[in-house]
């Protein structure tokens, strides 16, 4: 699993995270800028969540002096001048938000992680951070059919859905039968399309002529996500 580290001086805001983030990464927190600099050092995380207002040291300084640079750099900041998008585009940072909720934050990191995604991911873990950013609600059946699914897809190219995919999954997953297989994944895109962020599904679904975006078949869902794995090697 993924690690990431997040360095915010607020209890409430970090504790919320970790929450929300428990089942996606191997999580550490912090509250000011000395500890998050030993743990870049000795945990060294994958992706980072860090506050511009930490204590003792602040965020952009201690991204600037560590010697590991994560994959995913996102950094949370009660305002934003020239200068402070200046030094964070010096030190690699991919976004910048004023003062977050805390799933808007969820939301843009792992969509982050998915376009950083280290091509050594097996096929599985892409599709679940993929899915994860798309804001698929993971209580779903369809949800864990399609963590099954979609690596299947892309490794069998031209595979039919009805009368192959859908059955393979039923397989592994031992009492379903095809029919519910395509029920539950179409319960679940239509659910993580309701609560979609458009700027995030708009990488993966291109909006129509009206700038919206359609809500995509469970053939054209699952074919575009295998199209954007990295194969594994």
């Amino acid at each position: 699993m993924l690690k990431l580290l997040i360095a915010d001086p607020s209890d409430g805001f970090t504790d919320a995270l970790l929450h929300v983030f428990k089942n996606d990464f191997t999580v550490q927190v912090c509250h000011d800028g000395e500890t998050a600099k030993e743990l870049l050092h000795t945990f060294r995380p994958d992706a980072v969540v860090v506050n511009l207002l930490l204590p003792y040291t602040d965020g952009l300084t201690l991204l600037e002096q560590s010697t590991h640079r994560p994959s995913a750099i996102l950094v949370v900041a009660p305002y934003i001048s020239p200068y402070i998008e200046y030094r964070c585009a010096n030190v690699g940072v991919h976004y910048l938000m004023i003062t977050p909720s805390v799933q808007a934050l969820r939301v843009r990191l792992l969509d982050l992680v998915a376009n950083t995604a280290s091509p050594k991911a097996s096929l599985a873990d892409q599709t679940v951070t993929i899915l994860h950013a798309l804001n698929f609600q993971t209580h779903l059946d369809g949800y864990h059919q399609l963590c099954a699914g979609i690596p299947i897809f892309a490794r069998s190219a031209g595979i039919r859905l009805s009368k192959e995919l859908y059955p393979a999954i039923a397989a592994n997953f031992g009492t379903l039968d095809a029919r519910t297989v395509e029920h539950s994944i179409r319960k679940a895109i239509e659910s993580a399309w309701r609560h979609k962020d458009p700027l995030v599904w708009a990488k993966y679904f291109p909006p129509d002529e009206n700038g919206r975006i359609p809500c995509p078949s469970n053939k054209i869902f699952i074919s575009r996500l295998a199209e954007m794995l990295i194969p594994e090697e």
